[in-house]
């Protein structure tokens, strides 16, 4: 089955996990900068503030391996983007870990190697993004 045989609605359906990934990726980058922002509080409500964003930061990466996964499907139901997709799932899971260690040795270099994830992963979903609409190209020609 080519691209153009494909349903319509497989590629409704990637459109769809490509948003997922790049609105998660933009809030997982917006609470990353919160947690550099404040920094190591001294105490009182900083603390409070610090542990939340970390802890939203924390779940927001576990989705994000979850809807690369299910993005990886959507690409493969589609036949649309799927290289972009599986290189996606690579970069997450290598940021998800560069996160871990991050957390686990406080070292700057794996908090770099996430800063890099997150810009190789939003390009890469933004490939599959625009890939979702060659569907509609191609019947529409």
């Amino acid at each position: 089955m080519s691209a153009a045989e494909a349903p319509a609605g497989a590629a409704e359906s990637l459109r769809r996990r490509s948003r997922e990934a790049l609105t998660a990726l933009a809030l997982q980058f917006l609470l990353g900068m919160a947690a550099n922002l404040i920094g190591e509080p001294e105490g009182g409500f900083a603390v409070a503030a610090d542990w939340v964003v970390i802890v939203l930061h924390i779940l927001i990466a576990i989705g994000l391996v979850v809807i690369a996964v299910r993005l990886l499907l959507a690409a493969r139901r589609a036949q649309l983007g799927q290289r972009l997709a599986v290189w996606g799932l690579v970069v997450i899971v290598v940021t998800f870990l560069a996160g871990v260690g991050t957390m686990a040795s406080g070292s700057e270099w794996a908090s770099y190697l996430m800063a890099t994830g997150f810009l190789v992963a939003a390009a890469l979903y933004g490939g599959t993004f625009f890939a979702s609409y060659r569907l509609h190209t191609a019947a529409g020609a």
